[in-house]
């Protein structure tokens, strides 16, 4: 695994000083570090997303928090597309209210090296590398007597978005393909769709929106995981956010651990994006 992240890198690297030398002085070519501007929007409703937050679920005593985000590094504009890389992370963490005591249940870490792509005002792409494992706290899930697997997946995404003004957001959709995969070793495919729609203005500095997530997972014989987020955006600047919502999340669990159950979720959270 880690010499094909060293890979990853050393390809998104190349990737970027080809383009830089394809450059003639008709079409000249820029370089900026910590660009402020995203290329790829952000997946709201995504339940594995990169972010800072937490967020209760209202029929049980489950809370769910993440820690975690992205950080663009280097953007290159060049013959009028913009490439970003960068890194990103996340540890997401199940927790159960008991009397007198908070339960660990479950953690699921993710981090990625990805490679976006904005081809047009209107369209982007995503790929690079991303990992997934879901087993650092597994006396967690032992302690409330549940088995503990071994789950990780080292995968590529290649997804695409579309601005649509017309709906006041975006779509998007494409695929996830895990070429490292346990416990379930055949099964590589995910494929993911969704859209944001709406950000109407209620009052100064507050937003409304709708976002929708849906993945169909090979691992889980084809089951499906939906997420209903609806929610307002407050304190925006520019890309940045305070993000009260309700996100209503059905069918398969998004937890490595119980991949291949299911459940059924109202969530209240605060997300903090940055």
């Amino acid at each position: 695994m880690k010499q094909f992240t060293r890979g990853v890198i050393i390809l998104i690297a190349l990737l970027i000083v080809h383009a830089a030398a394809c450059c003639q002085e008709d079409a000249p070519s820029t370089v900026e570090l910590f660009p402020e501007q995203s290329a790829f929007p952000r997946l709201l409703a995504d339940g594995s997303a990169n972010r800072f937050s937490i967020a209760k679920d209202l029929r049980t005593r489950l809370w769910i928090g993440s820690i975690g985000g992205q950080q663009h590094i280097v953007q290159l504009k060049v013959f009028g597309l913009i490439f970003q890389t960068g890194v990103g992370g996340a540890v997401y963490v199940s927790l159960i209210r008991r009397p007198r005591l908070i339960q660990v249940m479950t953690a699921d870490f993710f981090y990625d090296i990805p490679l976006d792509i904005r081809l047009t005002d209107r369209f982007a792409l995503r790929t690079g590398y991303a990992h997934h494992s879901a087993h650092l706290v597994d006396d967690g899930v032992e302690i409330l007597s549940t088995p503990s697997i071994n789950y990780v997946k080292d995968y590529l995404p290649f997804i695409g978005s579309c601005n649509l003004p017309e709906i006041g957001g975006f779509a998007y959709g494409g695929i996830q393909f895990a070429f490292h995969s346990l416990p379930e070793e055949q099964k590589h495919w995910v494929v993911q769709c969704g859209a944001e729609a709406g950000n109407w203005v209620l009052f100064a500095g507050i937003r409304a929106y709708g976002a929708i997530d849906i993945k169909v997972k090979s691992e889980a014989g084809w089951g499906t995981t939906q997420s209903y987020q609806v929610g307002f955006k407050l304190l925006e600047r520019g890309t940045s956010a305070v993000r009260l919502a309700f996100t209503c999340r059905t069918g398969i669990d998004d937890r490595g651990q119980f991949f291949s159950d299911r459940i059924t979720e109202s969530l209240l959270g605060v997300f903090f994006d940055y």
